[in-house]
């Protein structure tokens, strides 16, 4: 399950961000550029991240679980937010851990080996996480609150709920209610 069910839950980063960005969205979105090597793929430490989720899940520890792999940990992020349409909930998220990469890398880069996972336990999924040699940080907490803030150093992020669920819902109805012209004008000018 994807979406963040209870309020008060702990977020927890399995696995660890990188500076990588080659052949991200985010080069491709926001800078138009497809280029760089794709992240650096360890099948070694995937199958780590996945067994220690795995044995998690069995635990009962986990409310939701998200990788980060298209978009990063930002889209993970809001992706888990507003999954459940009829209940979304809020986080506050702190990444300033990693404040010494860059912070589009920390918030888009899609470094591999990484899911987001909330629990009400997060002691007991850090300690699974610690058994099969798996980082894990606790990132930030599920809130009731209809907003996502996510911080890096002195950054933020804090979009209301709402405005997310409309882009990520509502976007190809927007496209096509559009005309051909219209949508070239707008991707060409976004």
């Amino acid at each position: 399950r994807v979406a963040f069910r209870r309020a008060g839950d702990a977020i927890v980063l399995l696995g660890e961000p990188t500076d990588e960005l080659g052949a991200s969205e985010y080069l491709s979105r926001i800078h138009g550029v497809v280029a760089g090597p794709p992240p650096a793929c360890d099948l070694d430490r995937e199958r780590a991240v996945i067994d220690a989720l795995l044995e998690a899940i069995r635990s009962g520890l986990i409310s939701s679980a998200h990788d980060c792999a298209e978009g990063g940990l930002a889209v993970a992020l809001a992706e888990c937010a507003i999954a459940d349409r009829e209940a979304m909930r809020g986080a506050d998220v702190e990444l300033s851990k990693w404040r010494d990469l860059p912070a589009r890398a920390v918030l888009f880069g899609e470094a591999q080996g990484r899911v987001i996972v909330s629990t009400g336990n997060p002691a007991r999924v850090t300690a699974i996480a610690e058994r099969y040699g798996v980082p894990a940080h606790e990132i930030g907490r599920v809130t009731a609150e209809p907003r996502l803030r996510i911080s890096v150093g002195s950054r933020t992020i804090d979009a209301p709920l709402a405005r997310l669920a409309s882009l990520y819902y509502q976007s190809i109805p927007s496209i096509m209610r559009r005309g051909p012209a219209e949508t070239a004008v707008a991707e060409q000018h976004p």
